[in-house]
C-alpha cells in the first residue's frame, strides 16, 4: 500500500514538474516574441536601418534623389512587408498587446507616397525624348518633347496630379506644377509656330520669331525653322537677324 502510495505521490510530482516547465516554457517564448517585437520596432523606429532607407530616397529639401530606382521601392515594400507579418503573427499567437504593426503601417505610407512621387515624375520624364527632365528637384527646359504631344496630354497629366497629390505641399510639389506649367507653355507655343509655318504668311513672320526665341529646347527650333519656306523663310531669317541685332 505504501508502495503504491509512493508511486501516485510521484506521478503527481512528474505532472507538477511538467506543469511548471511548460509554463516556464511558454512564459520564456514570450519574452522571445516580446523581444523580438522590440528588435523589429528598432528597424522601423526613428534611426532604424528601414526608417533611414525610406529616408535617403530623398534628399533634406524634399527632392528625390537622382540616384534611385523602381528596385529600391520594390526591394523596401518587400522587407517592410516581412516585418510587418512577422509581427502580425507573433501578436496573435501569443496574445500580446503591441502597436508594432501600426509603426510598420505608417513607414509603409511614407514609403507608398514617395513612390507615388516617383512614379508621376518619371510619367513627366517621358514626356520628353531624353526621358530624364526632372533630377532631384532641377527642370531642365531645355530637352526635346516628344513630338506628337499634345495640350490635352499635359491637361490629362495635370489633372492627374491634382488629384493625387490634392493637400500635399512641399518643394516637390511646387517644383512638379511649375514644370507642368512650363512644359504646356511649350506645347502652346510649339503648336502656335507649327500651325504659323504651315500657313506660310508672310505677315506671321514677326509673331513666328517671337514664338521660335521662346522655344527652350534649341533642337525643336532648328527643326522648326527647317521647315519654313518660301516668302515666310526669307521674312523670317530678316527677323531673327534684326532681333539678333537689338
Amino acid at each position: 500500500m505504501k508502495k503504491k502510495k509512493w508511486i501516485v505521490l510521484v506521478g503527481v510530482a512528474a505532472v507538477a514538474l511538467g506543469g511548471l516547465f511548460y509554463q516556464e516554457m511558454k512564459e520564456n517564448e514570450v519574452v522571445d516574441a516580446q523581444a523580438e517585437l522590440k528588435s523589429n520596432q528598432q528597424l522601423v523606429g526613428k534611426d532604424g536601418d528601414l526608417t533611414l532607407a525610406v529616408e535617403k530616397l530623398e534628399d533634406a529639401s524634399g527632392y528625390l534623389k537622382m540616384s534611385i530606382k523602381e528596385d529600391d521601392f520594390t526591394q523596401l515594400e518587400a522587407q517592410l512587408a516581412a516585418v510587418k507579418s512577422e509581427n502580425e503573427q507573433l501578436i496573435a499567437k501569443y496574445k500580446l498587446k503591441s502597436n508594432a504593426v501600426r509603426h510598420v503601417e505608417r513607414l509603409e505610407e511614407k514609403l507608398s507616397l514617395l513612390r507615388q512621387r516617383f512614379e508621376f515624375q518619371e510619367e513627366v520624364n517621358r514626356l520628353f525624348i531624353d526621358g530624364t527632365a526632372i533630377t532631384q528637384g532641377v527642370f531642365n527646359q531645355k530637352l526635346v518633347l516628344k513630338e506628337d504631344l499634345t495640350q490635352l496630354d499635359i491637361d490629362k497629366l495635370e489633372a492627374s496630379f491634382e488629384q493625387t497629390f490634392e493637400h500635399q505641399e512641399g518643394s516637390w510639389i511646387t517644383m512638379i506644377k511649375q514644370s507642368l506649367q512650363d512644359i504646356s507653355g511649350q506645347v502652346i507655343i510649339i503648336d502656335n509656330a507649327s500651325r504659323m509655318i504651315a500657313d506660310s504668311k508672310v505677315e506671321d513672320a514677326k509673331n513666328l520669331v517671337i514664338l521660335l526665341n521662346n522655344i527652350t529646347a534649341t533642337e525643336t527650333k532648328i527643326a522648326l525653322l527647317t521647315q519654313v519656306t518660301g516668302e515666310l523663310r526669307e521674312a523670317v531669317f530678316e527677323e531673327l537677324q534684326l532681333s539678333n541685332r537689338l
